[in-house]
């Protein structure tokens, strides 16, 4: 076991160990509850102790910490409470150091004291550079997004809307009333108004999509005028109301596919409900809708063909929620499967981790919140054993090229050989990226298969072949790459 006490001697570690109190905590055991007034200092000798915070949730870790390493000192130091609770992840073995025995030694032994609170305090400090690092870089990452511009005054071509659109426009909102009145006096049955309510919003999409392929110079002016004058219609639709009103400004998918797989069709006045479902019916929703049952059915015939005596380790990235997981573990049968959960919303992961909790599975889930950019950068100290399959299918969809690059390089250093890489991404062909952009205001990273192929030629996936196929409804492109085992 290396010691992270740096500058103790291997004489003055021997004198603290022949000290220390030898405990051993099964899996899932508290050893350190946070809030609590230590008067211990903790160092791990066997196993892999998980970090985690009460406002990040229960079984959410936010750092691990291996053999060597020290904990509960900034308590121990300043007589706080501490500001985490250290949980073991597996079966640990534990020397705890407490203050009368530290004490004894440090007065008693010539020079321990000055080398063992050097050593606590490069600790510290180490932790307090790298977090100021990071948050330098986040500070950067935030700041620099001009392809993210949600400003909608000022755009050139304001004054020179093609006059087609314009018209399109205006029969758009007229027919849109004319169909209100008619349901309002009961002159429409329900599935004559869906359809002409479909065709209505069809065909002004259709015109939307058309115009900015033409006019690409002045599209932001084009969607910025589609959005003022639609706006007030789309809004009907509960479901384009919370997915434009996204929590916390960002486009989620885990929250994007909840609203589609856990709510019906709804919305406000005559017209919302029917908006609402023709929205739910574009390609891009079901999609969205219908990717977990992929991803489960994957990872289940994975898992069938698994046959290591060991749980198959599988990682997904950007998680969310992770219901397509929670589903695996809720089959009849469920496969032989651990999978680590990696996400940087807590309260998609706590949500997860108390269900895992409530249902009895959660020994086979690990739950990590971390900052993906920040793990695409190499800021990233959270690591995981070797995978049998690494996925996300959205995380490329607001990672750049670089930064992607880097993220797939970390993929392929934790898979097995023979590890499978799956990668999702919208395609820059969607056929609803108008509406997506301009009007729903998703601003999400498209590529195309040349893209996405060009990407991990430059990682070190570049070497194996990859299969990238778009789903039935054109709205994603999901790359395949084996870690083809090389003697």
């Amino acid at each position: 076991m290396d010691s992270k006490l740096k500058f103790l001697t291997s004489d003055d570690y021997n004198i603290l160990l022949e000290k220390a109190q030898v405990a051993t905590y099964k899996q899932h055991e508290v050893i350190l509850k946070e809030g609590r007034l230590s008067q211990s200092i903790y160092l791990v000798r066997k196993g892999l102790v998980r970090v985690e915070r009460a406002a990040s949730g229960r079984g959410v870790a936010i750092s691990f910490l291996e053999p060597g390493e020290v904990f509960g000192e900034m308590s121990f130091l300043e007589g706080v409470p501490t500001s985490a609770a250290a949980i073991a992840q597996e079966d640990v073995e534990i020397c705890i150091l407490d203050k009368q025995n530290i004490y004894s030694l440090l007065t008693s032994v010539p020079g321990l004291s000055d080398r063992f609170y050097q050593s606590l305090a490069h600790n510290l400090s180490s932790r307090l550079r790298e977090t100021s690092s990071l948050v330098a870089h986040l500070m950067r990452r935030v700041s620099v997004s001009p392809e993210f511009e949600t400003q909608r005054t000022g755009h050139v071509g304001q004054n020179t809307i093609p006059p087609e659109l314009i018209g399109e426009t205006e029969l758009f909102k007229k027919n849109l009333c004319s169909v209100e009145e008619d349901i309002r006096g009961k002159q429409l049955s329900e599935t004559a108004a869906q359809e002409k309510i479909n065709k209505i919003c069809n065909m002004l999409i259709s015109s939307f999509r058309e115009q900015i392929i033409q006019e690409p110079k002045i599209q932001k002016a084009i969607g910025t005028y589609i959005f003022r004058e639609t706006f007030p219609f789309f809004m009907l639709s509960s479901f384009f109301d919370r997915a434009f009103r996204k929590p916390g400004g960002y486009v989620s998918d885990c929250y994007i596919t909840e609203l589609l797989s856990q709510n019906e069709p709804e919305g406000d006045g005559y017209l919302g409900i029917y908006l609402d479902r023709w929205i739910r019916s574009l390609p891009t929703c079901i999609a969205l809708k219908n990717r977990g049952g992929i991803i489960t059915a994957t990872i289940k015939e994975l898992g069938e063909n698994w046959v290591v005596d060991t749980p198959m380790p599988v990682t997904s990235v950007a998680s969310g929620s992770a219901s397509e997981i929670l589903d695996l573990y809720f089959l009849s049968s469920p496969p032989n499967v651990h999978v680590t959960c990696i996400d940087f919303n807590h309260q998609d992961l706590s949500d997860a981790a108390n269900m895992a909790h409530k249902w009895g599975f959660q020994d086979n889930l690990t739950f990590i919140q971390d900052n993906l950019f920040l793990l695409a950068e190499g800021y990233s100290h959270i690591d995981i054993p070797p995978q049998q399959m690494v996925y996300s299918v959205s995380v490329a969809n607001y990672l750049r090229d670089r930064e992607l690059i880097r993220l797939l390089d970390w993929i392929y250093d934790r898979l097995l050989p023979n590890g499978t890489i799956i990668l999702g991404n919208f395609y820059a062909a969607n056929p609803d990226r108008v509406l997506l952009e301009h009007i729903l205001e998703w601003h999400l990273i498209y590529r195309t298969t040349e893209e996405l192929r060009k990407l991990f030629s430059h990682s070190k996936f570049r070497s194996f072949p990859i299969e990238i196929q778009s789903d039935e409804y054109g709205a994603e492109l999901f790359a395949v790459c084996t870690k083809i085992w090389q003697d």
